[in-house]
């Protein structure tokens, strides 16, 4: 590793080789994760001349890149969660200068580039603000608030004033702010400094924003680009740097290294690989599958290791996800399609890799075209759920579980729940339930994702995925409450059990979304008279408050029965 040492760069000069496309990003890197705060907490270490980290490029040149064809990437001025990726550089290019690829520091680097040359697209808070409206979106800059000092907010250790802040541009007009990108405009530290003269005479205000300044520009050596240069003319080499290295930024997970060394090599991988969980993710109510998730199941689909390890990928292993990617997208792109026809979303999935066996049936040519199947496996993920059968030594479930469906001819056998009945897992845990579980569903389950995956059982005919079904109180969540109950003149233990009750299923049902709405806190018994129903309804049963533990009893009684006949109990 002849002449590698470390180096000094100023920021001015990193933010023209990125804007010129000589410093570079390899594909090996993760998507940049920062937040604006993240970015707003940096700027403050900058200002109090605090270290912010090392970096580590690989120094390089045209012919090397051509030579070794290393997939390289952009960097990022303008950010939009879920939305921004980097986009790819050419894969010949033609510049004769000297080349940056950054190993490490591409966190903090992408975040200064966009303080200085960019901004964070960010979704509004609060309800009614949905991702795919244009108009939950708002472009914010960072500022440097010049009456930080002077501010009485700064005693308030919950919500002090912020020195360095995005803001959109209305909302600097309720106080006084510097545009921090402004600073580039300069190239002589003595014409910056007398500008400020003319936006503040806070003197602390100027130290910080001269600070900022000489940091920026590395006057003194004091830096915010200070890296370790790598000379290498083998990508590989600088490839084995990057996955020793030990991130002074947000530490390198576990998945990134192995994400790294499945796209290696891979021209398209990084893309193929996005464009998948993009896909995923943007089905019915959207989900939130992760590369682990990805990794993870591509390992269980070729047949290989379940665990989630280095070893896990050898040679042989990465060359079978690669030449089975088409199928594994196509796969994954079924699966995410059936989970939301039965209802699912991020909101409602407890367990992710109880998902992966579905998978592994749909790659081997299993369908779900029909109800029964459908029904199957939402029994399937019921059980797996309510018993958290993948939380707890999930290499062993998913291993189990495949293992079973080697064995069956997916294509022309449909998907049951009775494939997994003789499997016992870690813990003696299994895949079969008793009368005993049900009643536990039943007198336990509160109000969340195990309650709607048994109400989509219990309202078979509805479909889920084309309307907004809610878990709806039948006796109304707030008749429970103190002002209303108290005219019953129950006692203080009644009143307790009754409020844990209204939660548990034998008082939820499915209603669409706006006859949720029209329902809302309408008393059983008036919302009945009115000429609506709902199903288990217990006949001759009085629907009124005071005769709430009765229609609990029995509307639980009519449940248990048909979770019985659903799981083939007698």
């Amino acid at each position: 590793m002849a002449n590698s040492k470390y180096e000094d760069m100023s920021f001015f000069d990193v933010l023209d080789k990125i804007n010129n496309h000589t410093m570079l990003l390899p594909d090996i890197q993760r998507d940049y994760v920062w937040n604006p705060e993240d970015v707003e907490n940096l700027f403050e270490s900058i200002v109090d001349c605090y270290p912010v980290g090392s970096c580590i490029f690989w120094k390089t040149n045209k012919k090397i890149i051509n030579k070794e064809k290393p997939n390289l990437y952009y960097f990022i001025n303008n950010f939009k969660e879920r939305t921004t990726k980097n986009e790819k550089a050419p894969d010949v290019i033609n510049l004769d200068d000297d080349y940056y690829i950054v190993l490490d520091g591409q966190q903090r680097i992408t975040s200064m580039n966009i303080a200085l040359r960019g901004n964070f697209e960010i979704k509004k808070k609060g309800k009614g603000y949905a991702y795919d409206n244009p108009n939950s979106w708002e472009v914010k800059e960072l500022y440097y608030n010049l009456d930080y000092y002077n501010s009485s907010n700064n005693l308030d250790e919950e919500h002090p004033t912020k020195r360095f802040c995005f803001l959109t541009t209305e909302e600097t007009q309720s106080g006084n702010f510097y545009k921090v990108k402004n600073i580039i405009a300069f190239e002589k530290i003595h014409m910056f400094i007398n500008s400020l003269s003319s936006i503040t005479n806070d003197t602390k205000c100027i130290e910080d924003l001269t600070t900022l300044y000489q940091r920026l520009v590395n006057e003194n050596g004091n830096g915010v680009i200070h890296y370790y240069c790598i000379n290498e003319e083998n990508y590989d080499n600088a490839l084995d740097i990057f996955v020793r290295v030990n991130s002074t930024g947000k530490k390198l997970s576990k998945t990134d290294l192995l994400f790294s060394t499945l796209i290696n090599g891979w021209t398209s991988g990084k893309n193929d690989i996005q464009n998948t969980l993009d896909t995923m993710n943007c089905k019915g109510d959207k989900f939130n599958f992760t590369k682990d998730y990805l990794m993870r199941a591509a390992l269980v689909l070729v047949d290989e290791s379940t665990q989630l390890k280095i070893q896990s990928l050898t040679n042989t292993t990465i060359e079978k996800i690669r030449t089975n990617w088409n199928k594994i997208n196509a796969t994954m792109d079924s699966l995410s399609t059936l989970l939301s026809d039965i209802g699912l979303c991020d909101e409602r999935l407890t367990s992710y890799n109880a998902t992966i066996p579905i998978a592994y049936y749909i790659y081997n040519g299993g369908k779900f075209n029909d109800s029964q199947s459908k029904k199957e496996v939402k029994k399937f993920l019921a059980i797996s759920m309510t018993k958290g059968l993948f939380g707890v030594a999930s290499n062993d479930a998913l291993t189990q579980t495949r293992n079973i469906l080697k064995n069956k001819k997916c294509s022309k056998e449909p998907f049951s729940l009775k494939f997994f009945k003789d499997v016992i897992l870690t813990g003696t845990r299994t895949f079969t339930i008793d009368k005993s579980d049900i009643e536990h569903w039943l007198d336990t389950l509160e109000k969340g994702n195990n309650t709607y995956v048994l109400l989509s059982l219990l309202y078979p005919n509805l479909k889920l995925n084309q309307n907004a079904y809610h878990q709806d109180h039948c006796h109304p969540w707030i008749s429970f409450e103190n002002k209303n109950i108290s005219k019953l003149k129950l006692s203080d233990e009644t009143v307790k059990k009754w409020k844990k009750m209204r939660n548990l299923l034998p008082n939820l049902q499915f209603l669409e979304g706006s006859e949720n709405e029209s329902k809302n806190k309408t008393p059983l018994d008036t919302w009945v008279a009115d000429g609506n129903d709902f199903e288990y309804h217990p006949k001759d049963v009085s629907l009124e408050l005071k005769d709430f533990e009765t229609f609990f009893k029995e509307r639980k009684e009519i449940m248990y029965k048909e979770l019985l006949k659903i799981f083939d109990l007698k």
